[in-house]
C-alpha cells in the first residue's frame, strides 16, 4: 500500500491542472510499483477544483476505467463536496472512453 498525503506532498494550494498532473504522476508511479491500494489522503483540505480533479482522477479514469481505478485507488479524508465532484468526473470520463471504444468497435464491424 502506498499513501499519498496531498497536503504534505503537493501543498495547501492545489487547484490547477498542473497540480492535477503532479497528483496523477504520484498515483501512476505507485500503481506501477503494484502498491495497491494507493490511498490518496485529502485530510485538512478542500479543493473544489474541476481542473485539478479532472487532470488527476479524470485522466486516470480514461486509462483504467471507473472500476479499475476505484480498485487501485482509495480516497480518504475528502470533503463531501469534493468527493461528489471526483465521483462525477470519474464516472463522466469513464463513460466518455466507453463511448469512444463503442464507436471504434462499430466502425470495425461495419
Amino acid at each position: 500500500m502506498k499513501r499519498i498525503e496531498v497536503k504534505t506532498q503537493l501543498g495547501d494550494d492545489v487547484v490547477s491542472r498542473e497540480h492535477g498532473q503532479k497528483m496523477r504522476t504520484l498515483i501512476e508511479e505507485a500503481i506501477a510499483q503494484d502498491s495497491f491500494p494507493v490511498v490518496v489522503d485529502f485530510t485538512g483540505m478542500q479543493i473544489t477544483s474541476v481542473s485539478f480533479f479532472d487532470e488527476s482522477f479524470g485522466m486516470l479514469a480514461k486509462l483504467y476505467g471507473e472500476d479499475g481505478l476505484l480498485a487501485k485507488v482509495k480516497i480518504e479524508g475528502i470533503d463531501p463536496f469534493d468527493s461528489a465532484l471526483v465521483r462525477d468526473i470519474i464516472s463522466s470520463r469513464s463513460r466518455e472512453i466507453k463511448k469512444k471504444l463503442g464507436k471504434q468497435a462499430a466502425r470495425k464491424t461495419a
